[in-house]
């Protein structure tokens, strides 16, 4: 099954919606229902249409905004998005748009009022505060004298993002205070282990207890998300990366380019299935990419995970390299610090090989996250990737393209520099091919 089928439902009721609300058109009710069915469809310009039309029906629907905002944030629409979702707000301040509201103010580079709304989540009625909330730091000072756990809340790629706030809150907290505990996923625990002891003092990191335990820690506690919050919504550490291992290689100049082609396959809700589609290749484009790759010369190495490793089968004949499938990060990590360019579809890998200060080069879809911000082939929270977007919903083609001419642009330009070099006298004739050549891109 075409992975595109998983939002046939959706699209089928959207359908459904359709039909009704033009057999009656004053219901806005029916239309809204249709624009929020087209846009978990991943059809968010079609969904515009219906939504505004339900506005204007009954413009006191404080939720008609927040699927107006959904949808034109969808659309690239950050500012219309802001509107809408300010004024669904002014109606009535629920939590879920709060919270939507503050991904957006993200993607507007408004990052301390956005952060500030992003601690709305804890009222709504998915947030899993499990631990006591009488003693979840919120700043206080005596928060910088007393032992303190850090832990991870939502997705693993959120997770290695915010890990960037641990280093502005031990120097706040100063060398002479207690122990710093960072609770985290258990596929995590080695790689923050290898990859955060440059930091002073090294925080110490355990596994998050099963769901449902009683959390062993009663002291201090705060939500990795919410440090940006509380250490005044500075958004961008000056460091470029934060995770390095002293044992880590570095690459040879091989022409080693690691692949991931496929997003979380969180297929439980669906609004995390219309990620897991919207950002995943499909079969096609994965096809195109990896015979473009290796045409070019360059040697593959499938870096996918779960079960979408399975579409790699046509290309494992040929001896491709391979992430093994029972693989943690630390290992991941290993792998990916010694190949010469990464190139991956929105999911954690590329947060962790922005991370590192890896290069990499991340291919997204037409409605990407906020946090990516819009028209640009760079990212201010990763300097060392380079970001390629779909210009059409749903078409990955152009941005395999893309990504094949500027790989072929980027070896010959490398190629001219290395033969400029050895002209002086400066790089050895037999030296590996230069790489990375560039290191921070903005179109």
């Amino acid at each position: 099954m075409d992975s595109t089928d998983l939002l046939a439902p959706w699209l089928a009721a959207a359908e459904r919606y359709g039909r009704a609300a033009a057999q009656a058109p004053g219901d806005h009710r029916l239309l809204g229902n249709w624009g929020n069915a087209l846009w978990i469809a991943d059809q968010p310009q079609r969904a515009l249409a219906p939504l505004r039309q339900a506005v204007l029906l009954a413009p006191q629907e404080s939720r008609l905004y927040r699927g107006l905002g959904n949808v034109l944030a969808d659309l690239q629409r950050f500012e219309a998005a802001d509107r809408a979702y300010a004024r669904g707000r002014q109606l009535h301040d629920g939590a879920q748009t709060a919270w939507n509201h503050s991904q957006l103010l993200i993607g507007l580079e408004r990052y301390a009022e956005g952060y500030a709304l992003a601690e709305r989540r804890w009222q709504l009625a998915a947030a899993e505060a499990w631990r006591d909330p009488a003693t979840a730091w919120r700043g206080e000072a005596v928060g910088w004298h007393q032992p303190l756990l850090v832990w991870s809340e939502q997705g693993l790629g959120d997770t290695i993002q915010h890990l960037r706030w641990l280093g502005p809150l031990l120097a706040r907290r100063g060398a002479a205070a207690p122990p710093l505990l960072l609770e985290v996923e258990a596929c995590l625990v080695e790689l923050l282990r290898q990859g955060l002891a440059g930091l002073e003092p090294q925080p110490q990191v355990r596994a998050k207890p099963a769901e449902g335990g009683a959390p062993p820690w009663t002291g201090w506690h705060v939500s990795l998300l919410s440090l940006p919050a509380l250490l005044g919504g500075a958004p961008l550490p000056a460091a470029a990366s934060w995770l390095a291992a002293p044992h880590w290689p570095q690459p040879l100049g091989q022409r080693r380019v690691g692949v991931l082609w496929a997003a979380g396959r969180k297929l439980e809700q669906p609004l995390t299935t219309r990620e897991y589609v919207r950002r995943s290749l499909d079969q096609s484009a994965l096809a195109a990419l990896l015979e473009g790759v290796l045409a070019l010369g360059w040697r593959p190495v499938l870096l996918q995970f779960g079960p979408d490793r399975r579409w790699a089968e046509p290309w494992r004949q040929r001896q491709l390299e391979e992430l093994p499938g029972d693989a943690d990060f630390a290992a991941t990590a290993e792998l990916v610090a010694g190949l010469d360019l990464v190139i991956t579809v929105d999911t954690a890998m590329a947060h962790l090989v922005g991370a590192m200060g890896r290069p990499g080069w991340l291919l997204l879809p037409f409605s990407a996250a906020p946090r990516w911000l819009r028209e640009r082939s760079d990212t201010p929270w990763y300097p060392s990737l380079r970001l390629f977007r779909q210009r059409q919903s749903g078409a990955w083609g152009p941005v395999v393209e893309a990504v094949l001419a500027a790989l072929q642009t980027d070896m010959q330009s490398a190629m001219q520099m290395r033969q400029a070099e050895e002209s002086l006298g400066a790089v050895p004739v037999h030296s590996p091919p230069l790489w990375p050549i560039r290191a921070r891109w903005r179109s």
